[in-house]
């Protein structure tokens, strides 16, 4: 089958500011105060056709998180904003110009080292062009879904997208997705609760005035009671004894339970190797009670050192106590094997670094698996948001069969109170496992810890219904509003 791209749009949904506020790492040494801050989502709307006449919409969005994409220090918000949107844009065009294809990883694979020169060009994070790659790519693979009438994962057990493992990762040569998937999706997935720096633990945390009083959990001693939760994700900020110390106050809040898992993330915050041997050690000594149900550590180093092959020795010995993984660093494709040479177990998976990325890895970690080696493939996304960004990852989770993932932008945002009528009465009506209504308006709907979400396996990729493209403003006229 031949498949022409018809047209791309992009567009963005404004987001109100968040219930609180969250701090990434050092962040919690800055001088300006943490402020909720807002989550605009960039969307790209395509219009596919086929050889039989076929037409159809293919959608993708994700926040627009320059402040995880580039942590180059004295470039603004608005600086970094500036110079995200005309790439987005720019590997719109080079999609565009790539118009026909046969299958869409064909058609991925000429335009993603296209977009990754043109980001080069632009002197960008190869993460940020992993990110607006990956926005595209997405919205390709939603559009042949539905073209085919199938489920995204239907789709890739049936090689209906032209995945071939083999063109890059070589050890895949000769195998099929399908060898190394689940044979079904999950059906549910377990919500693992991030805790941010700021983030209260109890009410001591608290003061009246510090409460938002909007009805909804505030402490993580709140959520615990309401969502059922086991599976913890918590922030730590490259301080070691400060670490430590709150680490001891959260492991006597959570549950002791044999199901409690805790993942550590220091979002690239421990500048050296000695400080994070330091840091664990100490955690192992004196907070052994949590140091048991730690699975990983995630992204302790700075990207810039942490797949150095001169660190494998010392890493090594750090990872003989914990499992550590590579999140930010996870920027290009052989970013997983080389972290595996040096000693790390595994990366994350996250929609906004690539699917075909996540999956790819994932074969990878299998084949390494079945020769005796421990690997991680986890699934992590602080703030993805309803509907498309959050469905589509949930449907590339399920589709990995991950147990748990990170999953917390209904603690830091309202519900579906970012959304229109129309898209609110469409997630209700068709994925009614995954939101449930209180009072006036729409949630996630979490219980004893998970989520349902067998309503993804829909023709498309996670999304049944056509987003509500007029109550979004075309991306190039917020980019004014926002920096003009």
């Amino acid at each position: 089958m031949t498949y022409t791209i018809e047209a791309i749009e992009l567009y963005v949904r404004e987001t109100p500011p968040g219930r609180m506020p969250f701090r990434l790492g050092r962040e919690l040494d800055s001088d300006v105060p943490p402020v909720p801050l807002t989550s605009p989502l960039g969307h790209v709307r395509l219009v596919l056709s086929d050889g039989a006449g076929n037409t159809t919409f293919g959608c993708a969005a994700d926040r627009l998180s320059v402040r995880w994409l580039d942590k180059r220090e004295g470039r603004t918000r608005k600086r970094k904003l500036s110079e995200l949107v005309p790439l987005i844009e720019q590997a719109r065009d080079v999609f565009v110009s790539q118009q026909r294809f046969t299958t869409p990883f064909e058609m991925w694979r000429r335009c993603h080292p296209l977009i990754e020169e043109a980001g080069k060009a632009r002197g960008q994070e190869p993460l940020t062009s992993a990110f607006a790659s990956a926005l595209l790519e997405r919205a390709v693979l939603d559009a042949v879904c539905r073209l085919e009438g199938r489920p995204f994962a239907g789709c890739v057990h049936d090689d209906r997208l032209g995945i071939e493992p083999g063109l890059i990762h070589r050890e895949l040569a000769g195998t099929r997705m399908a060898d190394w998937l689940p044979p079904r999706p999950a059906e549910r997935i377990a919500i693992r609760h991030t805790i941010g720096l700021d983030d209260p633990l109890d009410d001591a945390d608290l003061s009246p005035m510090g409460r938002v009083g909007d009805g909804l959990p505030e402490t993580l001693v709140d959520y615990i009671r309401e969502d059922g939760l086991k599976y913890f994700k918590v922030k730590v900020s490259g301080d070691a004894r400060r670490d430590v110390e709150r680490l001891g106050r959260l492991w006597d809040v959570l549950p002791k339970t044999p199901q409690t898992a805790v993942t550590l993330d220091a979002n690239e915050s421990y500048d050296d190797l000695e400080g994070l041997a330091w840091f664990v050690d100490r955690l192992e000594s004196e907070v052994a009670g949590l140091f048991q149900h730690i699975v990983w550590i995630e992204q302790p180093l700075p990207r810039g050192l942490a797949l150095d092959p001169a660190a494998g020795k010392r890493l090594k010995r750090i990872a003989e106590k914990k499992p550590l993984i590579i999140d930010e660093s996870d920027a290009e494709f052989d970013a997983f094997r080389r972290a595996l040479d040096i000693g790390y177990a595994g990366t994350s998976h996250k929609n906004c670094k690539g699917v075909y990325k996540s999956l790819l890895n994932y074969a990878l970690a299998g084949y390494h698996r079945i020769r005796g080696r421990e690997t991680v493939i986890s699934a992590e996304d602080l703030q993805n948001l309803p509907v498309v960004p959050l469905q589509q990852d949930f449907a590339t989770v399920a589709l990995l069969g991950i147990e748990h993932c990170e999953r917390n932008g209904h603690h830091y945002n309202y519900g579906l109170s970012m959304l229109s009528a129309a898209d609110k009465e469409n997630a209700a009506r068709y994925h009614p496992d995954l939101y449930v209504k209180r009072g006036d308006e729409y949630f996630l709907r979490i219980e004893d810890g998970y989520v349902s979400c067998d309503s993804l396996q829909v023709p498309g990729f996670g999304v049944a219904a056509e987003p509500d493209w007029n109550s979004m403003l075309p991306m190039r006229r917020w980019l004014g509003g926002v920096v003009g």
